[in-house]
């Protein structure tokens, strides 16, 4: 795309790119159609005669944000439906259309939070497939979805009581045949579930060879020794949640590969543990003061997983995990603050939310800002590498060079 045809120039107090370099200020991007044309230092950038210019003078730009573990089709934590347990009542369910439109409304908040990109990591049957096809053809709004079908799991495995969310599977063959329905239905991806040694080793590693020999990428829940070293043995794209040793990350990053841990559904997970041991119902805080010590012991190693994977620098990924009215889709920004809080650098908690997940999953087009590349961009409020808080308030978002959201909030001006 040549500068001639520069529609769009957003220009601002910093630009953070996302590759780690040092910003730049001021910043500018110019945009052509769908995709970057320039995008650094306001002086380096050529005269666009005509180009639509807007100028935030105390904001920082940075690239579309990536949330890499969603479910917006998860609807039994709706408010008007029992919690979902072991004993979940299938007449509860929602309708196909009311899981479709509750995900329309799931997306549409995440991107105006300044989600460009989500990662669908299990659907409820396939209606994020649907929903994905709606809004690539422009008739809904929403962030670009990657989608990974249903979740492979061992028979009564993670989440088997769950209605149409699992492809469950016995043996590896039979895991091999799972991963390829999933594929046949429109899997960008594959997502499998283990908790503990719930898969053997066979059938994990038949399930991500599989998927490897079709040209997906593999997502693997890990919670629970074995899951998390089974999974980056056999060569996982991706593991979600756990608490891997020292040993398993130095694993893990000899073989590139990047860790969702999901902080803020963690220490959400812990406060909801202490609200139970409060509950008015006597059965339900016995069961939770049962728990509670489980809970605290996993936040432990937790945080002890967390400080040696920053120390030797392991590439993570930002994601929400959403699926309890705690966590909204618009929260990420809380992900990004909690990665600082467990001893990223600012920065790096930046780019554990757009290149490292767009380098992990093969998504070249996204994930930094840099000429040929698409123009998924966000303005924030004030400058994040001094107060990471800021990216909660994003009066911008750009999506393939369409502005979708502009509007003036209370900006916090830079030192």
């Amino acid at each position: 795309m040549s500068e001639e045809n520069v529609n769009l120039i957003v220009q601002a107090r910093m630009l953070i790119d996302g590759t780690g370099v040092e910003p730049v200020s001021p910043g500018l991007v110019a945009i052509a159609g769908r995709r970057i044309v320039y995008a650094g230092p306001a002086a380096g950038a050529s005269n666009y005669p005509g180009a639509r210019v807007i100028d935030l003078p105390e904001a920082a730009l940075l690239p579309g944000l990536i949330d890499m573990h969603v479910h917006p089709t998860y609807y039994w934590a709706e408010s008007d439906l029992a919690p979902y347990t072991q004993d979940f009542d299938p007449a509860l369910s929602y309708s196909q259309v009311d899981i479709a439109l509750l995900a329309v409304a799931n997306l549409r908040s995440a991107l105006m939070s300044g989600v460009t990109t989500a990662r669908d990591t299990a659907t409820v049957d396939n209606i994020m497939f649907d929903v994905k096809r709606a809004i690539r053809k422009g008739r809904i709004l929403g962030p670009k979805v990657y989608c990974a079908g249903r979740l492979v799991t061992a028979t009564a495995g993670h989440c088997h009581y769950l209605p149409g969310l699992s492809n469950q599977a016995d043996g590896p063959y039979d895991f091999r045949r799972a991963v390829r329905e999933e594929v046949r239905a429109g899997a960008d991806f594959i997502k499998i579930a283990n908790n503990g040694a719930e898969l053997t080793r066979e059938e994990l590693n038949a399930a991500v060879d599989e998927a490897h020999r079709l040209g997906k990428k593999v997502a693997c829940h890990t919670i629970g020794a074995p899951a998390e070293r089974m999974a980056i043995d056999v060569g996982v794209d991706t593991f979600e949640h756990g608490t891997p040793s020292e040993e398993e990350l130095d694993l893990a990053l000899e073989k590139g590969i990047l860790w969702v841990p999901t902080l803020h559904m963690w220490e959400d997970n812990l406060v909801q543990s202490e609200r139970r041991r409060r509950h008015p119902d006597p059965l339900v805080a016995r069961q939770a003061e049962k728990e509670y010590p489980g809970t605290v012991a996993y936040m432990e190693r937790l945080r002890e997983s967390m400080a040696y994977a920053v120390k030797i620098g392991l590439k993570l990924g930002t994601g929400t995990d959403s699926f309890s009215e705690d966590i909204p889709f618009d929260s990420l920004a809380d992900e990004i603050r909690r990665l600082v809080e467990y001893g990223c650098s600012p920065m790096q908690s930046l780019q554990a939310a757009t290149a490292w997940p767009a380098e992990a999953m093969g998504w070249d087009e996204i994930g930094t800002l840099e000429a040929g590349k698409l123009a998924d961009l966000i303005a924030v409020a004030g400058d994040p590498l001094v107060d990471i808080q800021v990216v909660k308030n994003v009066p911008l978002v750009v999506l393939e060079g369409e502005v979708v959201k502009h509007e003036p909030t209370i900006m916090h001006p830079m030192a």
